[in-house]
């Protein structure tokens, strides 16, 4: 172990001399590969401490002499056998060293590299114009194969190390490269080109893996040397003659390729393609097998691309323009060629060309210019070929009906490779075909329509068969194969979705009729193909298309159902029809177990759109046909790890759950057959659930994931079915009763599911499984059963705090939001109830992480979404006008408590501005609740000034002062009274916390390291703080009474909301409190701070927040 130590610090010695270096490599009898290998390893790091051009710490002669050793190793070793037996990764690597040792010091120090390497593999040195004598009397027996492959790899690496773009590259070795391709271009890339056209001429007939090495390398070089070094009499007669030799084909077509695409102006560009003859070589060329067609095909691609760019170029002549046109024109039926091929991969490679073709037609169509008759016949020759190109292959292989495993995910088809690939390819023909219905909508029609009508008349006459891709007597003959089925599904998709993406759908229904504002008579060519896709549509449906069981056909036909849903506004006879289908042996209980999740989701969709009156005549008959695959089986495992993961096929079941309760919504369902049908879905549901926590204890369904599962199930599937039910309208002055679209016995029914629910929460809170499922289910009765279901909120709220991680909380601050937008005033109450326990879990959660710091970025993250998401809520209590919870008495003790983390840490933390500003927002609302508009006569979302003269006109003041108020109403609820001594002190407390603590903030905020007053999102926070401050100016103001509680004085504070303020600021306990406490403490000049207030009093709240910037700037420059 210590020899070998030795030996790897010797090898390594910036000191050791090249022979010790190289001897490792070359010495006799051969080491091993991976010893080999290492010394290569070596002597690159030995030619990289040299410098890019070999000049650091005299490594001249280092390198001259590792050069020699090279050379001669080279020349004595791999002109024979021995070649063949060296591993191909040291032959790479030492013609890599042998690069690398060249860039560092041509053309200084080795001004032959190039033509020493050349002249090692027998090639004669020569330069000049290459010409048919230029490999006279040179024959395959004079030159070394084995050298000369040596000499292909030397060049190969040579474009990788100097050349290829996609190496990435310093300043400085570009420069060098630069230079060194500069100094090649004078003789020796001409000496390359010698040497691979005597390889050609020499050894393609004999070593056709030199001549295809070398046809790459021609390839790779063509686009840094001069054109005309290749592109010239004798190459081009090689070039074309190794076109018809099999072997050497592909690599001569593709050389041809790179060539054509060589950066060039148009004209040079234009002669280059006439001087090669190109299009007409290309017609004479047979592609008869796959590989090299596509090879053929990429030559025409780049060809048309580069004839359609010389066409459009406006700085190019007439002239030239024409003769580009002419020559594109005659490559249109080759381009065309190419995409009716079978195989994707040869049709595939027109594309691009296919495309910038297209756009120019269409640039024409706008401009007016019409196509002339071989552009006509190539769009009317395209389409049908685009059309059939949209076809699954009849070799497509699709799964077994139960190869597909139900439990995934999204319960559908695994794209594999060619799935997706296939999507790719019909992308792409779909953005073409779209283009020629711009170019010629009359073609589009004859083709696209007449196509997809055909197939489905032969639906009609025939049916389809699920076996057979093709149809039984040849295309469009007998019964239809499975592919053009699907086809005429997928063209009457495309077809309405380019009419959408145009301008919209309007199928002409009683809806729609309303919004169109045209009349019957006045038809456009919109609504012209409208109703060709209305027919199509009908078609389709009346074909019994959709019978057949293959999994091709009945997702896209559903989605066509859902996507062009304002068809039924229009054709509403069509939709019994269209639910049979979705109820029957191919729709929702399709054979095949990847096909049925996603027809149960089309089916949410469908009903989702319908209008809940023409429901009811399904319900009882939709129940029936679904309730068989409503059977819940937790799989074992299919628990998420994280909230919000999936469940597999259970979250397809949800929406059949779902719709179920669209069904039994509609009023016109008679309220027995309702019940029934209720009963039918949630007594398994209740009876399930029981079971489970019957069998056995609290504790040990705690430990039995399964059951956990289970009964998770069981609440979400139930949440699902009353999600089905519309929303409760709640009327804001009405009291707290029955919803009035939900009959007594469903709402019964529902309270029952309540009851169980929150059970099963208490009892099982521990479970992140349940708490889920119990947010969800309960949110839901919030929804569907309005007031009824507020006095469940408490129990959920304080079920759920006692155990929830951060992700749960913040969607039950979110739940908290809505429940107190949504009912007020009279969630009152409750909102007061639940307030501390609240805001005491979210401060648990804050300072836990204060102490001991966030766990990594996903922690970091959620706390400060913790933060949004809280001070979000509580602006929700101020916006909903139920700011007096914080006045009850089991709260108004703590208020300050609750604000001082607001004021102290959130709004001052310059890392989350988004908090900074909701936090100042936030105390601007507590301003104007407690200290502007005590009285409650605002309403805290609108507090503007239209709404303050509103209230303090003349002949408002009598309705004021007799009609209740949101805000008053829920001090009513609360039992609280806004003028009583105890609100009064409360008030005064806060107002007293405002001045100590959260004025300071507003000036330590903008000025603490991190706040970056260019910032936008710091902006929009000095926007608050100036909002703020102007709000707190005013609740000083001795015009703000909060005295006697009559209407008159109460609506005096509106008059001030307003800025300017003005009035008399030696009266106001703001201004006084800034001008001579506060902003002297902060060290500012009293002239300064006079005249800060006397801004702040002045102007409006924009004028403000730009003298607030520059009082900032200028504070933190003096200071």
């Amino acid at each position: 172990m210590e020899q070998i130590e030795q030996a790897v610090r010797c090898a390594l010695d910036p000191e050791s001399t090249p022979e010790v270096k190289t001897q490792l490599f070359t010495k006799v009898p051969s080491r091993g590969p991976e010893t080999r290998f290492f010394a290569l390893q070596v002597i690159e790091a030995m030619i990289a401490d040299a410098g890019i051009r070999g000049d650091a710490n005299g490594a001249a002669a280092k390198l001259e002499t590792t050069r020699k050793v090279l050379l001669e190793f080279v020349a004595a070793n791999y002109a024979g056998e021995g070649y063949h037996s060296e591993p191909g990764f040291i032959k790479n690597t030492l013609a890599h060293a042998i690069t690398m040792l060249g860039l560092a010091t041509y053309p200084a120090q080795w001004p032959a590299f190039v033509r020493d390497i050349i002249g090692m593999a027998g090639i004669p040195d020569a330069t000049g114009p290459i010409s048919g004598e230029s490999a006279d009397g040179i024959s395959a027996s004079s030159l070394c194969p084995t050298l000369v492959d040596f000499m292909l790899k030397f060049m190969s690496s040579l474009d990788e190390e100097m050349v290829n773009r996609t190496v990435p590259r310093g300043v400085e070795e570009m420069a060098r490269n630069t230079e060194i391709k500069d100094a090649m271009r004078v003789a020796d890339v001409n000496r390359m080109a010698h040497a691979w056209y005597v390889v050609l001429a020499c050894l393609s007939g004999t070593h056709a893996d030199l001549a295809r090495e070398v046809l790459r390398l021609m390839g790779a070089y063509v686009s840094w040397i001069d054109i005309n070094l290749i592109v010239n009499q004798p190459f081009m007669q090689i070039l074309f003659e190794l076109l018809r030799v099999p072997s050497l084909q592909c690599a001569a077509c593709h050389c041809l390729t790179r060539i054509v695409s060589k950066g060039m102006r148009p004209m040079e560009k234009l002669y280059l393609l006439q001087f090669l003859g190109i299009v007409d070589a290309m017609k004479q060329l047979d592609a008869g097998n796959d590989e090299f067609a596509e090879e053929v095909g990429k030559l025409a691609n780049v060809t048309a691309i580069e004839l359609k760019s010389i066409w459009t170029d406006k700085s190019a002549s007439g002239e030239a323009q024409a003769a580009a046109n002419g020559m594109l024109e005659q490559l249109l039926p080759l381009l065309l060629n190419f995409l009716s091929y079978k195989q994707s991969e040869v049709s595939s490679t027109v594309f691009p060309a296919i495309n910038d073709v297209l756009g120019v037609f269409k640039k024409m169509q706008r401009e007016g210019v019409a196509l002339n008759s071989i552009q006509q016949q190539f769009t009317t020759q395209l389409l049908p070929v685009l059309v059939e190109k949209l076809q699954y292959s009849e070799e497509y292989s699709w799964p077994s009906p139960s190869d597909a495993a139900v439990g995934d995910n999204d319960g559908s088809l695994d794209e594999d490779d060619d799935e997706a690939m296939f999507g790719e390819l019909r992308h792409s023909l779909r953005v073409f075909i779209d283009a020629i219905g711009q170019i010629s909508p009359q073609l589009y029609d004859n083709v696209v329509l007449k196509t997809a009508k055909d197939i489905f008349r032969q639906c009609s006459e025939y049916g389809v068969s699920a076996e057979r891709a093709a149809d039984e007597g040849g295309q469009g003959c007998g019964q239809l194969g499975w592919v053009r089925a699907e086809l005429g599904i997928y063209l009457t998709q495309a077809y309405g979705e380019r009419l959408s993406s145009n301008k919209g759908l309007r199928f002409g229904g009683t809806r729609f009729s309303q919004t169109n504002g045209t009349s019957a008579g006045n038809a456009t060519p919109q609504t012209s193909a409208i109703g060709s896709l209305k027919d199509l549509l009908t078609t389709m449906i009346q074909s019994g298309i959709v019978q057949t069981s293959h999994p091709a056909i009945a997702p896209i036909y559903f989605e066509n159902l859902v996507r062009f849903n304002g068809y039924f506004e229009a054709e509403r006879e069509a939709v019994a029809p269209v639910l049979r289908s979705f109820l029957g042996e191919t729709g929702i209980h399709h054979p095949y177990n990847s096909v049925r999740p996603r027809i149960w989701y089309f089916l949410h969709r469908f009903i989702k759109q319908l209008p809940l009156p023409a429901l009811a005549m399904y319900s009882s008959d939709f129940i029936s046909a679904v309730v068989s695959l409503l059977k819940i089986n937790a799989t074992p495992g299919a628990a998420p790890e994280s909230v919000g993961a999936g469940y597999g096929l259970f979250d397809s079941q949800l929406f059949l759950f779902e719709v179920c309760g669209m069904v039994l919504a509609p009023a016109g369902l008679d309220d027995a057959t309702r019940m029934a049908l209720l009963q039918h879905l949630f007594d398994p549901l209740f009876a399930g659930a029981q079971h489970t926590m019957n069998s056995k204890s609290a504790d040990q369904i705690l430990q039995d994931p399964q059951a956990l599962l289970q009964i998770h199930h069981y609440l979400t599937a139930i949440g699902s079915i009353v999600k089905g039910f519309p929303d409760v309208r709640v009327d804001k002055a009405a009291s707290a009763s029955t919803p009035e679209h939900l009959s007594a016995s469903t709402v019964q029914v529902f309270l029952k599911a309540a009851d169980m629910c929150i059970a099963i929460l208490e009892a099982l809170c521990s479970s992140r499984l349940i708490r889920e499922a119990s947010r969800f289910t309960l949110s839901r009765m919030l929804s569907v059963l309005g007031a009824e279901a507020l006095p469940y909120l408490p129990r959920l709220i304080n079920s759920l705090i006692s155990s929830c991680a951060v992700e749960e909380l913040l969607d039950l601050l979110g739940l908290l939001g809505q429940a107190v937008f949504k009912f007020k005033p009279y969630v009152a109450p409750t909102a007061s109830e639940l307030l501390l326990p609240v805001i005491s879990k979210v401060y648990g959660f804050l300072d836990q992480v204060a102490q001991t710091g966030a766990s990594g970025t996903d922690e970091a993250v959620l706390l400060q979404d913790l933060r949004k998401a809280y001070l979000s809520w509580i602006g929700a209590i101020f916006s909903s006008d139920l700011d007096s919870i914080f006045l009850a008495p089991q709260n108004a003790q703590h208020l300050v408590t609750i604000f001082q983390p607001i004021a102290t840490q959130l709004a001052t933390d310059p890392t989350t501005p988004q908090s900074q500003r909701l936090a100042f927002s936030v105390l601007s609302k507590a301003i104007q609740a407690w200290l502007v508009d005590p009285m409650g006569w605002h309403t805290l979302a609108t507090l503007t000034p239209s709404a303050a003269a509103a209230l303090t006109s003349g002949n408002s003041a009598s309705n004021e002062a007799t009609r209740l108020r949101l805000r008053q109403a829920a001090a009513q609820a609360l039992g609280i009274g806004l003028d009583s001594d105890s609100v009064r002190a409360t008030r005064e407390q806060f107002r007293q916390f405002v001045i100590h603590s959260v004025l300071p903030a507003c000036f330590e905020t903008p000025t603490r390291t991190g706040f970056d007053l260019n910032d936008a999102q710091a902006s929009l926070v000095v926007s608050e703080i100036a909002g703020f401050l102007q709000m707190t100016l005013l609740s000083g103001s001795e015009n703000v009474a909060i005295g006697d509680g009559s209407a008159a004085a109460a609506m005096t504070a509106p008059q001030l909301l307003s800025p300017p303020i003005g009035g008399d600021l030696s009266q106001n306990q703001c201004a006084s409190y800034l001008s001579s406490a506060l902003l002297p403490e902060l060290g500012c000049p009293a002239n300064m701070a006079a005249e800060f207030v006397q801004a702040l009093a002045s102007l409006d709240q924009k004028q403000f927040k730009k003298y607030f910037v520059s009082f900032l700037t200028s504070s933190g420059s003096s200071a």
